[in-house]
């Protein structure tokens, strides 16, 4: 391996070419002469092929340059083997933020073939830099520069991340609604013959065969059950299609939406509070909303709470932003049970639901996902702690 020991060995040229630091971009705020005036502190030394240069994990002390030659950027995998990750040629150097942190070296170093490298010792680097305070401000000012543009690239691919996953999730919703529209359709006719043909043997069984009472109304029930199967499916892809939007106060539309839920379902026990403070104008689908409205009241009816124990849901209004947009948040909370952490990531998913025992399909979330993201054109965010209730967020535009 080179060290600082090699590199004062008898086989050291003492000449270093001019501009050797010019495209190491730790310099690039140096002028010309004070790259020089550093070079003038380095040696050049030439290495075999398979020499290592610099050692993964060892305290890192110089700065190399390619004059000529190759090396290998390897790295050691979890298994331990080495892998090689890239090459170095003539021209490229490495090593360059070793002469500000002296720490550990990322990746091992090795030679493919001759080279003559230029080196520069930390030791000696700081010697040049630390007595001259012009110098440290150019280096600070460039570092600056350097981590600015690196947070700001990785706060950019972040975002593009993030949009690229809300893209892939409304694709699959998308993909879902397509299907379930497909299926509601290809059933409705069948089951609207089914169920006349159940009512026909309903009324023999009444004019006098018994022997299909039993059958009748167990053709029935598992009917009905499955209109309303297709009523679900219909409620997921009507959420996709929209009239034109209207001037509406949103106060005023949560208002309605929760006493028409106490009328609708007053066995759910539910006591919604709507607190939404002076009008709040939109411009929306307001049967969309409510319908939305509703499924969430239902979902924490059913599941924030015991079974017949009822329960309350608070229903806020507050200002919002989508995209530098205005909008308005409608947070809908509820003091129940809380969602298990495992849970989550399947919310909004079609048939995703913890009470089938309790004759529950679990679609109304996905109703809500579809209507939200579709014709209300919003976003939706769930917050919830063990124990601790749930707070649903919908984030919708001011004018749709």
């Amino acid at each position: 391996m080179v060290s600082g020991d090699h590199l004062r060995s008898p086989g050291l040229s003492a000449q270093t070419p001019p501009g050797v630091l010019d495209g190491v971009a730790l310099f690039d705020e140096f002028t010309p002469a004070e790259r020089e005036a550093l070079a003038s502190r380095g040696r050049i030394v030439t290495v075999e092929p398979g020499t290592v240069l610099v050692q993964e994990g060892d305290e890192a002390d110089a700065l190399y340059v390619l004059l000529d030659g190759e090396v290998r950027v390897l790295r050691r995998d979890p298994a331990g083997n080495r892998v090689e990750l890239a090459r170095r040629r003539t021209g490229q150097c490495f090593g360059e933020m070793a002469l500000i942190d002296g720490g550990l070296r990322s990746a091992t170093i090795e030679t493919a073939t001759f080279c003559r490298l230029f080196a520069l010792q930390r030791d000696v680097f700081l010697e040049v830099v630390a007595p001259a305070p012009h110098l440290l401000r150019k280096l600070l000012r460039d570092l600056s520069f350097k981590i600015r543009d690196s947070s700001e690239r990785l706060v950019r691919e972040d975002l593009e991340g993030r949009m690229r996953a809300a893209e892939a999730e409304l694709a699959r919703h998308r993909a879902v609604v397509q299907a379930v529209t497909g299926l509601a359709h290809e059933l409705n006719t069948p089951l609207g013959v089914c169920v006349t043909t159940a009512s026909h043997i309903e009324a023999m069984a009444d004019s006098g065969d018994g022997a299909l009472a039993e059958p009748a109304a167990l053709l029935r029930d598992n009917l009905a059950r499955a209109v309303a199967l297709v009523e679900a499916f219909t409620a997921i892809a009507a959420g996709h299609h929209a009239g034109p939007p209207e001037d509406v106060d949103l106060a005023e539309v949560c208002e309605h939406a929760a006493a028409l839920f106490a009328v609708e379902r007053p066995a759910a026990g539910l006591t919604v509070a709507v607190r939404t403070g002076a009008a709040r104008p939109w411009r929306g689908h307001r049967d969309h909303l409510e319908c939305v409205l509703a499924e969430l009241f239902a979902n924490a009816a059913a599941h924030a709470y015991p079974p017949g124990a009822g329960g309350a849901v608070t229903v806020t209004v507050a200002d919002g932003a989508i995209d530098h947009r205005p909008a308005w948040t409608i947070a809908v909370r509820d003091d129940g049970a809380g969602i298990a952490a495992d849970a989550l990531p399947k919310l909004f998913d079609a048939f995703y639901t913890t009470a089938r025992g309790r004759g529950h399909k679990g679609l109304g979330l996905t109703v809500v996902y579809n209507t939200v993201t579709g014709p209300l054109a919003g976003r939706i965010q769930v917050d919830t702690t063990s124990g601790g209730g749930t707070t649903v967020t919908l984030t919708v535009p001011r004018a749709v």
